[in-house]
Parts: structure tokens; sequence; C-alpha cells
């Protein structure tokens, strides 16, 4: 059993000190230093589909303030990178100045979704999602966004931007009585294609909560309702 720990313990070792090894070498290429990056939202991950590769997300900073009551206020350039994991070497990459503002609404965190976004035979796009939450107690709000990517010989395409796949939000005494809404939609890919490239069947559950105090108690109303869209490729990104 300690011998498994310690491979293990050894195996997470070396895989951070690849993963640095890695952001050291991209950072040089793209002329950047690690300062000026913001690291709590840096991630990166190994395409499950092409295990040579990887991809990099870094936030660089724009702008990055703090006002007298320590609130975080920031702009973040996306550097969204696929690189070779042997080499280091950045095989192609997105640049996107200003992508990402957290403000009263909190950048909480940038994930890399691996997700079946098959476009066409020769072509499946990764994700990238982006969290935000809300600083207020009464009016709580969460929302996350998704973008699509996909290679293309030696350029990074962007063909869906900011789709809002996930949100939460209400209003409430803080003790019962509110109404909340939360949505979260899921994709399917279609068989139906346009310009080449798979339609997304887009099935959203939406929940309508409403509290309301009773005596002593708290009693919650549930209102479900579900839709179904499409987003179609129109030659250059999703509509």
């Amino acid at each position: 059993m300690k011998k498994y720990l310690f491979a293990l313990v050894l195996c997470f070792q070396i895989s951070f000190s690849q993963n640095d090894d890695q952001l050291n070498t991209v950072l040089s290429q793209l002329k950047l230093k690690e300062s000026q990056v913001n690291m709590e939202l840096f991630t990166q991950k190994v395409l499950p589909y092409d295990k040579d590769k990887s991809v990099l997300v870094i936030p660089k900073y724009q702008v990055n303030e703090q006002d007298n009551e320590g609130h975080s206020y920031f702009v973040l350039d996306a550097y969204i990178v696929v690189i070779n994991n042997t080499t280091g070497k950045i095989i192609c990459k997105s640049v996107e100045p200003g992508a990402w503002t957290s403000d009263a609404f909190v950048l909480s965190g940038i994930s890399i979704d691996t997700g079946l976004y098959i476009l066409n035979k020769t072509t499946r796009a990764f994700g990238i999602r982006v969290d935000y939450n809300g600083s207020s107690k009464p009016n709580p709000f969460g929302e996350t966004n998704l973008s699509l990517y996909i290679t293309d010989k030696n350029s990074l395409k962007q063909v869906l931007k900011n789709y809002t796949v996930s949100n939460y939000s209400g209003e409430w005494d803080t003790n019962c009585a509110g109404e909340f809404q939360e949505s979260n939609s899921a994709f399917d890919m279609d068989k139906v294609q346009t310009h080449n490239f798979n339609n997304i069947i887009v099935k959203t559950k939406i929940v309508k909560t409403v509290n309301t105090p009773v005596k002593d108690d708290c009693v919650s109303k549930e209102t479900i309702k579900k839709e179904t869209s499409k987003l179609i490729f129109n030659g250059k990104e999703y509509k």
C-alpha cells in the first residue's frame, strides 16, 4: 500500500513538473511572463482524442485593479493554445484581447471541455467553459458560457462564442420568500449539416422555484419546462 501511495505521489509530482515545464516553454514562445498571467484561472488538458497534443488556456492580465475595500476588478486577454506534448512547441493559437472581465460578476473558473463535439467526419471541437458568480446575497447569480474551437491546419478557429449553457438567478428576502430560476443546456450533434458542419441541437431544462413562508416553514414550489433549439453553422460560426 505504501509503495502504491509513493508511486501515486511521484506520478503527480512528475505530471506537475511536466506541466510547469510546458507552461514556461509556451510563455517563452508567446513572449509573456508568468507574472502577467492569472495563474488561479490558468488551465491545461491533454486532448483525449489526440493525446500528442494539449490545450492551454492562458488568461493574461490586461487590467488588474483592487479598490479600497479589497474588491478585485480585472480584464483578461484570452490565449488559447494547442501544443505538441513532447516538444512544447505551439501548433496553433487564438488570442482575443479583453475576452473576459471580472467585476461585480466574479469570474470564478475556466475549464477545458473535451466532450463529443463532433462537427463532421473529420472535425472535432473542444470547448472552453467560463464560470461567473454574483456577489449579492439577495440577488444570487451564476452563469457558465461555452465557446467551441477547432484546429484547421495550423490555425485555431472559434466556431461558437460565449453561449450560455447554464444560468441561475433569483431574488429573495434572504430568509425564505423569493423566486429563483435555473436553466441548463446540453448539446446533441444533429445528422443534418449546414455548410458541411452538423447542426447542434440544444436541449434546455428550465426550473422555476417559488419559496413562500407558511407559519414556521418555508414551502417551495417548482415548475419545470423543457425547450429545444438549434445552432446553425453560417460558414464562420454557429448562431
